[in-house]
């Protein structure tokens, strides 16, 4: 009996031991708890700006395409073998300078005997006219005699028409393209035989949609910057505006003309223009830095206060319209002078605490010109 006694004893203590353990153990957890439930966050640090009136230029952008004031392709008007080049690839040439003749010793062998033929139906017609004059010739020997000599004369100016098409000239003072025949060649009718382009003066064409069209006419001032890296800009004005719209693109042409003396748009070449519209265009601006682009819709951060008076990070929905610079549009979301986060959105959720820094954050502009340093 002693013996189970003693383990009734021992079985009493284990148990008075755990029970304390397990009391002591839930108060903890218990101060834990309470602990965690009056635990906050530190506020997070971001820095703020209100929203800005500003007056943006109204323009107008688009990809265009730079084309000759005046291009064509020469090519062969008639069959011949070509006899003489007379031209350089990519030489300046003026208007009527000789760019390559053909073959045409048969033809001339012909016009000297249609001269002579031509010369002799000239003089019998001229006598012909003397005998009517005096009833010596009758009517219809002065009718057949015109006719003979009229045909003479065509058949002359026909031969003098084929020589003057083998001697292939520049209609206009340009720049010659790559040569694309070799002498000896036999030359069939359109055969291309070198591309002539004026660029002296260059006409941009720039695809305008339906919906902006209304706001373009003559005159207005373009801004082309090249598009081989250099970022060259050249200015001109709208010459010409199509009156078709594509029905795909709905979309139509709208032409500039740009001064090009020293050479440095090429036809051909896709460039980026601006067209300026109109007066100066009144929008709401925030900094790009302070939108949160998602797939869902673009948000910003507002400065808010909760029902304890804590400044918070509210998150707002936007509608962003063009971008200018280090500036995004807002068309809608926002109001004049509301305050929102500028630096330090993406670390924050929707009703986190906040703390407005005194740290400058870096100039904003329109025009930013970034550099290397």
């Amino acid at each position: 009996m002693s013996q189970f006694k003693s383990i009734g004893f021992a079985l009493a203590g284990l148990a008075v031991l755990t029970l304390s353990i397990a009391g002591i153990k839930f108060s903890q957890f218990g101060a834990m708890g309470s602990a965690g439930a009056l635990f906050a966050m530190p506020p997070e640090s971001v820095s703020v700006m209100r929203v800005e009136a500003q007056d943006w230029p109204n323009e107008f952008d688009a990809i265009g395409t730079v084309e000759a004031d005046e291009g064509i392709t020469i090519a062969a008007e008639v069959q011949g073998k070509v006899a003489r080049i007379a031209f350089d690839a990519g030489e300046v040439v003026p208007a009527g300078k000789l760019l390559l003749e053909q073959e045409s010793s048969n033809e001339r062998a012909q016009l000297s005997a249609a001269q002579a033929r031509y010369n002799l139906a000239l003089s019998t017609f001229e006598r012909l006219k003397t005998l009517r004059s005096n009833n010596t010739a009758s009517q219809s020997e002065l009718d057949t005699g015109e006719q003979q000599m009229l045909s003479a004369r065509g058949e002359l100016e026909n031969l003098q028409a084929t020589l003057a098409k083998k001697q292939l000239r520049a209609p206009f003072a340009g720049r010659l393209g790559l040569r694309l025949v070799d002498p000896g060649q036999d030359l069939q009718v359109g055969t291309p035989v070198v591309s002539l382009q004026a660029t002296q003066r260059v006409r941009v064409n720039i695809p305008v949609p339906q919906f902006w069209l209304s706001k373009f006419h003559n005159g207005l001032p373009v801004q082309v910057t090249a598009g081989d890296g250099s970022e060259r800009e050249f200015t001109g004005i709208i010459t010409a505006i199509g009156v078709e719209i594509d029905p795909v693109t709905r979309s139509t042409v709208v032409q500039s003309s740009i001064d090009n003396r020293d050479g440095a748009l090429i036809p051909g070449m896709a460039v980026s223009a601006r067209v300026t519209l109109a007066d100066p265009q009144p929008v709401l601006a925030i900094p790009s830095t302070a939108i949160i682009y998602a797939p869902y819709g673009d948000t910003v951060f507002v400065v808010d206060t909760d029902d304890k008076g804590q400044t918070i990070a509210r998150q707002q929905f936007v509608k962003l319209g063009r971008a200018r610079g280090d500036y995004v549009a807002i068309v809608s979301g926002l109001t004049l002078g509301q305050q929102i986060v500028e630096a330090g959105a993406f670390k924050l959720m929707n009703g986190a605490a906040i703390a407005i820094s005194d740290t400058p954050t870096p100039p904003l502009s329109l025009t930013p010109t970034p550099a290397d340093r």
